[in-house]
């Protein structure tokens, strides 16, 4: 037996480039046979603004997976006991593997990771539910392991889709393990960061507004929106390192890969009382209104190095391992 791994295209914001490292790290270090498949092809150009994503180069990149995919058919290099983990499932032409299978006569299995989909209302991708829909269903019919991070995006899988709940497992992704290097400072600075992007369902409007009103309380603070920089990583998260506070107001969000990276490296979060947040944060680091978000980031501020250092405490070390099967 042996693991066919799709990995999604190597991006830092996407923070798919760490996640391979510590997909290929694993497997590696554990000796597991996989071919990994992933095109020789420049990367992406910058996406447009405000999508997490090229989506015609994510096009093309996936339609060159799927076709080595066939060729490993063709060539009968895939195995009747394989399996197909794909680090997200949301793959156009995932379907051809099960058409393939049945021609070839081959049982292999489907397993990956699900990160978002027309089933969660606040995506902004459901807006192509009307097409999407029958896709979803197709991925959830034929995967036999679908991997998510989260309760939130479990139960509007199980509420929206045709599925056996008993397929989705819930394993919170790795997202620390590359800040491993970084000590987290005890020198803070009145910084407060806002790192969504700049599109409508992160609401970076409302960080304009918040350092009014911040301002007029506290003077000398510092509030940065880092998309709007373009740091290199190794200087982001030096800027993390001295940051306070890390603020969200995103209407979507399934897991929150920023938010827990910058918790990790000191800033204290305040986020919204939705989504998957009260999943991952104490009451103390939620809100549920914008005053309320302003006295949050006030008091966080003011009292940062009288109150507990939040470092996330859910544990990821054993996730890659569940994917895996070791």
């Amino acid at each position: 037996m042996k693991y066919i791994y799709v990995p999604l295209e190597r991006l830092d914001m996407r923070y798919t480039s760490h996640l391979d490292d510590d997909i290929t790290t694993y497997l590696n270090d554990n000796n597991i046979q996989y071919i990994r498949i992933y095109p020789d092809i420049d990367i992406a150009a910058e996406p447009p603004d405000g999508l997490f994503l090229n989506p015609g180069f994510t096009t093309k990149f996936k339609s060159l997976q799927l076709a080595e995919i066939a060729r490993l058919y063709e060539t009968n290099s895939i195995q009747n006991d394989d399996v197909f983990f794909f680090s997200d499932l949301w793959f156009p032409g995932i379907e051809s593997i099960a058409y393939m299978n049945y021609f070839y006569k081959k049982e292999t299995k489907i397993t990956g990771i699900i990160h978002a989909g027309s089933f969660t209302d606040t995506d902004f991708i459901r807006d192509c539910e009307r097409w999407a829909k029958n896709f979803e269903d197709i991925i959830f019919d034929i995967s036999s392991d679908i991997y998510v991070g989260s309760n939130f995006i479990k139960r509007d899988i199980v509420k929206k889709r045709i599925v056996n709940p008993e397929k989705i497992k819930i394993t919170p992704f790795p997202y620390h393990n590359h800040l491993g290097r970084y000590n987290i400072t005890n020198e803070k600075e009145n910084i407060v960061i806002f790192n969504g992007r700049n599109c409508d369902e992160k609401q970076p409007w409302l960080f304009v507004e918040l350092e009014k009103q911040i301002k007029n309380c506290i003077s000398d603070v510092k509030f940065i929106n880092t998309q709007k920089l373009k740091l290199p990583k190794e200087e982001y998260y030096k800027l993390l390192n001295k940051a306070k506070v890390i603020v969200s107001f995103a209407l979507q969000e399934n897991f929150g890969f920023g938010i827990l990276e910058a918790t990790y490296l000191g800033c204290n979060p305040v986020v919204p009382n939705r989504l998957v947040y009260p999943e991952l944060y104490p009451v103390d680091f939620l809100y549920n209104n914008f005053t309320e978000c302003v006295e949050l980031v006030k008091n966080q501020l003011l009292l940062y190095y009288k109150m507990h250092q939040l470092v996330p405490t859910i544990n990821t070390n054993n996730t890659i391992q569940i994917w895996f099967n070791k």
